[in-house]
């Protein structure tokens, strides 16, 4: 009887001493899309699936690391993982900020996070970057598509003359003010104020921030869908020596709690953004597509904008040109939107089955981020 209990006791003691208490960051509220999915959901089912031997605590709002502070912050342990968005590491992060440029021309968003999440794992080349910086890089993500949410109706180029547009990014500058509209650039905290009050007329936003969060539904007459850019970046970067350290089991586990939170983030975009959309036509708003003359300068921007990229990256990033680079980026989406196609998108399990087939199967966990 005795040592039946000594044994008992010695297993708890080897369990205990085995859990740890890890460190993540992102710098979203706990209720964003981009901290609710891949952090507060993935990190108990990560405790879960572990069974204890990996429990993160996450920090949210940039309490921990800032944006900016994100990638050198866990590659220096202070964190052991954390969500980056390259567009802050230029001068580290060249090429994936040359893919960061390409994605204004997305016009899908699941493909955009997946054709990204695939460059930045499987591509020798851009994944080096990363190992490069001190960390392994996990999947991808990418926001809903930005459209025009405007105080007043914007869907042809005479409504867009003269309206100031809030803009984030150098493309989106540039097709504004190629439409003969006037770009400001104010933080994201100011547009439901500006658009209230009149300082701003439009901003370029996802159909997430309409009805929840920020509500600019309360403040904007109507929604023109024409694809505008999106946000993309790395939902998870980890500390090198906590990957490497772990076992090959919690690694494999790591790996399948990313591809589910990866695919529950991206149905959780469309299906708020639709809500968003059909929240807003219930308010009285008008929400519809482009005229044919502003959907044709966009055409004509995006074919001139994809045709001066690799030589305007080349001198901007002091890289070798990247042609190869953009179109593999475009190819990829184009064919994960045919993938996309025969699929119900909001079918978590379908989108799964997807990412496992054409990415995640071609990747050996048990290899994946163990060697520089």
């Amino acid at each position: 009887m005795k040592s039946a209990l000594l044994a008992t006791a010695l297993g708890l003691l080897t369990v205990a001493a085995q859990a740890r208490d890890y460190t993540a960051s992102t710098w979203f509220a706990p209720t964003h899309l981009l901290s609710h999915f891949p952090y507060m959901e993935w990190h108990e089912a990560v405790t879960e699936a572990t069974e204890g031997r990996i429990n993160f605590e996450v920090y949210n709002g940039g309490s921990l690391l800032p944006p900016k502070a994100t990638l050198s912050g866990v590659a220096d342990g202070v964190a052991q993982v954390g969500i980056v968005y390259p567009g802050y590491q230029p001068a580290e992060l060249p090429l994936n900020n040359v893919l960061i440029d390409a994605s204004f021309v997305s016009d899908n968003h699941y493909a955009a996070a997946f054709a990204y999440t695939e460059m930045i794992m499987t591509d020798p080349d851009v994944y080096a970057e990363w190992s490069d910086n001190g960390v392994v890089v996990g999947p991808g993500f990418a926001t809903a598509i930005y459209n025009f949410v405007c105080a007043s109706p914007v869907f042809s180029l005479s409504d867009a003359k003269g309206r100031k547009f809030r803009t984030a990014g150098a493309a989106q500058v540039d097709f504004v003010e190629k439409i003969r509209g006037i770009a400001v650039s104010v933080p994201f905290s100011e547009v439901y104020t500006g658009m209230q009050r009149g300082s701003l007329d439009c901003a370029l936003v996802d159909p997430t921030t309409l009805i929840v969060g920020p509500k600019l539904a309360e403040v904007a007459k109507s929604v023109t869908e024409i694809p505008v850019g999106i946000i993309i970046g790395a939902s998870w970067v980890y500390n090198k020596d906590f990957w490497r350290g772990l076992p090959v089991e919690d690694r494999r586990i790591l790996m399948d709690q990313m591809i589910l939170a990866l695919a529950r983030m991206e149905v959780g975009y469309e299906v708020q953004g639709s809500e968003g959309l059909e929240g807003s036509k219930a308010q009285g708003l008008t929400v519809g597509a482009p005229e044919d003359d502003l959907r044709q300068a966009l055409d004509t921007y995006n074919t001139t904008f994809l045709n001066e990229l690799p030589a305007a990256a080349a001198e901007r990033f002091h890289i070798d040109q990247p042609d190869d680079l953009v179109q593999g980026f475009l190819d990829s989406q184009h064919a994960w939107k045919e993938r996309l196609a025969a699929i119900d998108i909001r079918d978590q399990d379908a989108v799964i089955s997807l990412l496992k087939e054409h990415i995640f199967s071609k990747i050996d966990v048990d290899s994946y981020g163990m060697a520089d």
